[in-house]
């Protein structure tokens, strides 16, 4: 327990300082989001951004081409990705795609808890999206996506300074297992308020991101449950770094508060296990 704590306060201290790397928010995928929250977004400066980066252009096909939106016709221009996937949906593909530069590292043990959480991160954006929808709050399926896929981004930011510190020898290249699940448990979710904050992303953000373990969320807003309840679909399946496979679901307070019945739940559940399958199709 000394060993894990004084890991603990030699990780704390590097977040806390000016060593730290703060991860990016991609400019292309911020300047996306803030026309979309707009009242009129407008499809051509949408456009705009994504055709600046080519390599952006070229993933932004290959997902639309893919199994999960493919349809008869291959789509072979931006333009064509819009029209028949939406606008929003556009918008949410670019920030995914985007984002997983957040999730990137050259340390090899590392990399699989990055890969675990990237998994986790972007069905918990489309499974909020999803309960977003079903609970008819078309308003909030935007925000619903974006607070999933950014929920545990403190897990990312400790996971960075971890490899940071293993590189630099400051702590053992054999961390054991426990304590980077101790780590990420505990500060996880400060951490990942205050690098929203830094961001200077809208406050729902920084309030999923930081009370989404909360036991109760009412007077909240309602995309905090919903993220809540997504987060927790995954934890029972073991996508993702946690596994707490004994959750009760259907009689959680977040499926609850969302009047979801057992049935959708269940539905939500197989529709998470598609997702998952196409975020490992994205790679």
């Amino acid at each position: 327990m000394n060993e894990a704590k004084s890991f603990i306060e030699i990780l704390k201290e590097h977040v806390s300082s000016e060593k730290a790397q703060l991860p990016a928010f991609n400019r292309t995928g911020l300047a996306i989001q803030q026309e979309m929250a707009k009242p009129d977004p407008d499809m051509q400066v949408i456009e705009k951004q994504i055709l600046r980066d080519p390599a952006l252009s070229g993933q932004l096909l290959k997902v639309a081409n893919s199994a999960f939106y493919r349809g008869m016709v291959e789509v072979t221009t931006v333009r064509n990705a819009m029209v028949r996937l939406g606008l929003s949906e556009v918008s949410n593909l670019v920030v995914l795609l985007t984002q997983k530069q957040s999730f990137n590292t050259q340390d090899p043990f590392i990399r699989e808890y990055m890969d675990q959480l990237w998994v986790h991160s972007v069905a918990c954006a489309l499974g909020a999206k999803w309960i977003a929808k079903e609970c008819r709050l078309p308003s909030k399926m935007n925000e619903a996506f974006f607070a999933g896929l950014l929920h545990d981004i403190g897990k990312a930011f400790l996971l960075m300074a971890i490899a940071e510190l293993k590189k630099s020898g400051q702590i053992a290249d054999n961390v054991p297992q426990t304590f980077i699940e101790e780590v990420l448990d505990t500060l996880h979710q400060s951490l990942g308020a205050q690098l929203l904050k830094s961001w200077n992303l809208p406050e729902i953000y920084c309030t999923v991101a930081e009370h989404h373990h909360d036991e109760s969320m009412d007077g909240q807003d309602i995309v905090l449950p919903i993220v809540s309840l997504a987060n927790k679909v995954l934890a029972k399946a073991g996508i993702g770094i946690m596994h707490t496979p004994d959750i009760d679901l259907a009689t959680s307070p977040e499926a609850i508060q969302l009047d979801l019945s057992e049935i959708k739940v269940a539905e939500l559940e197989l529709t998470v296990e598609d997702y998952v399958d196409f975020v490992k199709d994205m790679d």
